[in-house]
């Protein structure tokens, strides 16, 4: 036969712990602490909004020059069945559009069938501010080809 030995457990309840006296080397780290921290929470938050509103841009941009070319490469040369643009009226085309979109940037006829818009603006960050950063640069440039159709079919 085994005897097991149980101990008794008095039923009082625990005493509180001492709390931890703090030097004065440690008073105020947790604030500090905590200012750093939040500080890089702002910054990374920042830098992720800012970021997107970067990539918003360069797309705004992209779609404006895209648009642009297309309106250069509807100006083909007189008589209306030549393969050829003008020139002078495509490049006026694309930045009369440009113009309209409140754009700024380039356009040119860069062959007999082409037509080359590159366009440049800025983004004007929100929380980069906070390091010195004010506005990002963007750019985009799109060409359109003039392609002769008849009846539906490329010629």
């Amino acid at each position: 036969m085994t005897h097991h030995h149980t101990a008794s457990i008095p039923n009082q309840p625990l005493a509180p712990a001492t709390p931890h006296r703090r030097t004065r080397s440690e008073r105020g780290a947790i604030a500090v602490w905590t200012s750093i921290t939040l500080f890089a929470f702002i910054l990374v938050i920042g830098l992720g909004v800012d970021l997107s509103g970067h990539t918003m841009a360069e797309q705004r941009i992209r779609t404006i020059a895209q648009e642009a070319a297309r309106a250069g490469a509807q100006e083909v040369a007189v008589p209306i069945d030549a393969t050829a643009l003008d020139a002078g009226r495509a490049a006026h085309a694309a930045r009369r559009y440009l113009d309209a979109a409140g754009a700024s940037g380039t356009a040119q006829a860069t062959g007999p069938t082409t037509v080359a818009v590159t366009v440049r603006g800025r983004y004007h960050c929100a929380f980069l501010p906070i390091i010195g950063v004010w506005e990002i640069p963007v750019e985009a440039s799109a060409t359109a080809d003039l392609t002769p159709s008849y009846q539906g079919r490329s010629s």
